[in-house]
């Protein structure tokens, strides 16, 4: 099903969020959406910078990262805090580790580019098996889970710097993706 970009955008602003997701992908000047019970078009390709660099969607996806921090519940849930940003309510993958892997591999990575757009999936190697990712809000700041918590295990949404997540936790920066998610 292909609507235009303003559809898609409609959707997302008016609160379809996290109650009804869609995934976005670019295909030309058009916007494919794909709800969790229907496949992507084959013709669908992922986002890709517009003018000015944006990502599709990638407005809304930054306003509802900003209404999220000061929440709680994500304690070691990276990957559906980026996906739920993203109107998603999983990532589809196992861990940020395995969706890096699946972004590099499908050659959707920007390996070590420390200039994402607003809205992009940035990653990193955490020295575990699961790794970190979380959502670039612009001005060099993400929306990240987990780095603030005073009490381990409070799962918080912040606001932080872009670096803290390196010099906090000693992460590795690994590079961004556009939000691209399975629909099954």
């Amino acid at each position: 099903m292909i609507v235009k970009v303003t559809l898609a955008a409609a959707l997302l602003a008016g609160g379809v969020g996290l109650m009804a997701p869609i995934a976005l992908a670019a295909s030309g000047t058009d916007t494919c959406a794909a709800t969790p019970t229907s496949a992507t078009p084959t013709d669908c390709k992922p986002p890709v910078r517009t003018r000015g660099g944006a990502l599709p969607g990638a407005d809304e996806a930054v306003a509802r990262a900003l209404r999220l921090v000061g929440s709680h519940g994500y304690y070691q849930l990276c990957a559906r805090l980026a996906a739920n940003i993203w109107g998603r309510p999983r990532a589809g993958y196992l861990s940020a580790a395995e969706q890096w892997h699946e972004m590099v591999t499908t050659n959707h990575a920007h390996p070590s580019d420390r200039q994402p757009p607003a809205g992009a999936l940035v990653f990193w190697a955490t020295g575990g098996p699961y790794g970190h990712v979380a959502v670039y809000v612009g001005n060099g700041r993400i929306v990240s889970n987990d780095i603030g918590d005073a009490v381990a295990g409070e799962g918080g949404v912040y606001l932080v710097d872009f670096g803290l997540i390196e010099s906090q936790w000693g992460a590795t920066y690994l590079g961004w993706a556009s939000p691209i998610y399975s629909t099954t």
